[in-house]
């Protein structure tokens, strides 16, 4: 397509937003999970009408998703995040982040390889990929739902950081599949290689922040500059991290905009504040809507019927690792380090709110085509991400309104 359809197509994707915020804000349902369904719907739609042909040239890809999208999501999450309480409750949200994921990974790679004919290595790819709650996802849906604040900053926590785990995993699993095996010295490589590319993003993040906290500490700048520099340190900490020094990207936009938030925003003006902060909501709520709407209309769903069978395996399984993890791991982990109980409740709604979203669909979509079984790993992703997505997701409200989670104390 000309620069000028693309433009024009996405416009036409916003607007389809915009009404969708509008006309279906009255059900019991999140907005994310319209935006997917209308993307399934105008993806049908466009291999019948020749109106919205120009639908079928814009697909979503690795890309777009990691350089487009996800600065803009995980920077605008990391800047809202309750700094202080995360700190209070690091312990557990390292143990999803990192050795709940581990587990995760090898728990459904071991059970998809003794369930389906596929070989172990091709499993735990899918383990690695479907592991990570999408920050994507979960973020946007719990500040629409309003949970308590502890358990907010648990899921975003978690969320923020485990999606580095994955991509790391993910690249070092990959690495050895393709190489052909893994040795004792491969998995010795494979873990200085996780050290040094998730502490690498995070201290990539915090230069460049501390940076641009020098910069409007020695300049005084309009609000709108501010704004103009929280964005440039977003994109340029993720691309500088991710492309140039191969650390994680990810980890250094959260970096990046903890240390924003902590350093430079107090010693602003209100009016600065509040208009970046609104600033980078807007931004979200554009890139949400964008993305969600790109995953309605990468859905295959001719392809996802061949392997129902497979994909209803690989959900039971991701629902049954991710319940067997949160029910385990962060109950032992608040009793080791004496933190304050989290509640059977919240440990409720820290599992079924486990969603995948746009991030599975990147890594899933890297893979290089001369791999086997390459289209069963997509297939298999894209049906987890929509159960996720259409059951989980649309059940959690009346879930916390069960379970009290909505009411006061």
């Amino acid at each position: 397509m000309s620069i000028p359809e693309t433009v024009l197509t996405l416009m036409g994707l916003l607007g389809v937003g915009v009404i969708a915020a509008g006309f279906f804000r009255k059900l019991p349902v999140p907005y994310t999970v319209v935006l997917v369904i209308l993307g399934m719907v105008l993806n049908a739609l466009s291999a019948h009408w020749s109106g919205l042909e120009q639908l079928q040239h814009i697909r979503l890809t690795p890309e777009l998703v990691f350089f487009v999208f996800l600065p803009i999501l995980i920077f605008e999450s990391g800047f809202s995040l309750d700094s202080r309480q995360l700190i209070k409750d690091i312990a557990p949200v390292i143990t999803l982040a990192v050795p709940a994921l581990l587990l995760s990974t090898t728990a459904i790679g071991t059970g998809l390889w003794l369930l389906l004919p596929i070989d172990i290595g091709i499993a735990l790819l899918f383990g690695a990929l479907i592991s990570a709650t999408d920050p994507v996802a979960v973020v946007s849906l719990f500040k629409e739902l309003g949970t308590p604040k502890r358990l907010t900053v648990l899921v975003e926590g978690e969320s923020l950081m485990n999606d580095a785990t994955a991509i790391v995993v993910f690249s070092i699993l990959l690495g050895m599949v393709l190489h052909g095996g893994m040795s004792l010295a491969d998995a010795g490589a494979g873990l200085l290689m996780f050290l040094r590319v998730f502490f690498g993003g995070i201290l990539v993040g915090a230069a460049f922040a501390l940076l641009a906290v020098w910069f409007l500490k020695r300049y005084h700048i309009s609000f709108s500059a501010v704004i103009m520099l929280s964005v440039i340190l977003a994109y340029v900490a993720f691309i500088v991290a991710e492309h140039d020094l191969h650390v994680s990207g990810v980890m250094a936009v959260i970096a990046s905009a903890m240390v924003l938030a902590i350093f430079a925003m107090p010693r602003l003006p209100e009016l600065a504040n509040r208009l970046t902060r609104e600033t980078w909501e807007f931004l979200s709520f554009v890139a949400n809507t964008l993305l969600f709407i790109l995953v309605g209309l990468s859905v295959e769903l001719g392809s996802l019927l061949a392997n129902l069978d497979m994909i209803l395996i690989a959900i039971l399984l991701v629902q049954l690792v991710r319940a067997a993890v949160v029910y385990s791991l962060v109950p032992m982990t608040t009793h080791l380090f004496k933190l304050p109980v989290i509640t059977l409740g919240e440990r409720h709604l820290l599992w079924w709110g486990g969603l995948k979203g746009g991030l599975a669909f990147a890594i899933v979509l890297s893979i290089p085509e001369s791999l086997p079984q390459r289209q069963l790993l997509i297939d298999m992703t894209v049906g987890v991400v929509l159960f996720t997505l259409l059951v989980n997701a649309s059940t959690i409200r009346p879930l916390i309104r069960r379970l009290g989670m909505d009411r006061l104390t």
